[in-house]
């Protein structure tokens, strides 16, 4: 569960590989939030590509976001294992 600020920051990453896209667009918004459906490896590459993303981003605000979804996607994986 993603809330829906944080699947759009996710929506705009640049750095992603297809797998990736394929997560985040497979989203699914339900009423509690946006639902993600992968497995932990999927997850985790996908952490890695906000991470690599917000480490280069030059835009303060962007980089805030990257990084609240960074942290996001941390703790969901945390709980997941």
């Amino acid at each position: 569960m993603i809330p829906p600020d944080v699947a759009a920051t996710l929506r705009s990453l640049l750095l992603v590989d297809t797998a990736g896209e394929r997560l985040v667009f497979r989203a699914r918004t339900i009423k509690e939030g946006i639902v993600l459906f992968g497995n932990e490896d999927d997850l985790d590459e996908l952490i890695g590509f906000v991470a690599a993303e917000a480490n280069h981003e030059e835009d303060l605000r962007r980089q805030k976001r990257l990084d609240l979804a960074f942290r996001l996607l941390n703790s969901v994986l945390q709980q997941a294992r």
